[in-house]
């Protein structure tokens, strides 16, 4: 005798599912259901993989043990639980992210724009191990003219300008924060000279003295119209 009905009847109270509801994941009745459950008949070869395979449950096990409630949870089931393991691989950052309240709030100088302990955080997927911000796009931000023409409210995300990757910056978009002071410019690269410009009148000598100071744009969250 297979642990089939019992099993059935097990995932079926775990995952919070009616007998009919359970059915109708299978094009079943609920009598079909209860008739598995009660041992009065078993599921054809191909409907007991399709429940198996549903629940991500090794046939095996489906058919020859008595499944417990952790081990039908551990299972990636409905493709809404992921297995532990994946859970560990997904790993998500938090950010320091200046917006536009945090913007305004240091143009009146209540914090710096390097405040950065002070800001709310924005959770990003982790994508490499350089320190990361991120910045919504108010056009009362300094910018320079050759900027894309971002939308009030896009959110700009930044990594920090490093030895490892500075020499991606030639004519990228870059953030600079000090204090007092923020900026949108544009990365320009002669000889052994780095320069965040503004404009023709404006820019920012890069150096590698004071750190989370210079960055460079990574990614862009727009809002799709």
């Amino acid at each position: 005798m297979t642990k089939i009905g019992a099993n059935i009847k097990k995932i079926r109270t775990t995952k919070g599912l009616s007998q009919q509801a359970f059915a109708d994941l299978f094009n079943l009745t609920r009598g079909n259901i209860s008739s598995y459950e009660e041992g009065r008949a078993e599921p054809r070869i191909e409907t007991m993989l399709q429940i198996a395979n549903y629940f991500c449950i090794p046939v095996g096990q489906f058919i020859s043990q008595h499944l417990t409630i952790n081990e039908i949870l551990k299972f990636n089931g409905d493709k809404l639980i992921a297995d532990e393991n994946h859970i560990i691989k997904l790993q998500l950052r938090e950010v320091p992210f200046i917006n536009d309240n945090i913007y305004v709030k240091c143009c009146y100088q209540e914090l710096a724009f390097n405040d950065w302990a002070a800001f709310p955080r924005l959770v990003l997927p982790e994508a490499n191990n350089h320190n990361m911000m991120a910045l919504t796009f108010n056009p009362n931000i300094p910018h320079h003219e050759s900027l894309p023409q971002y939308q009030l409210h896009d959110v700009l995300i930044f990594e920090e300008v490093t030895q490892e990757n500075i020499h991606l910056c030639q004519h990228k978009t870059g953030l600079y924060t000090s204090d007092r002071t923020i900026m949108l410019g544009r990365y320009e690269m002669k000889e052994d000279k780095i320069d965040l410009v503004l404009n023709d009148f404006k820019k920012q000598p890069f150096d590698f003295k004071h750190s989370m100071r210079f960055w460079k744009l990574f990614a862009i969250y727009q809002h799709v119209m």
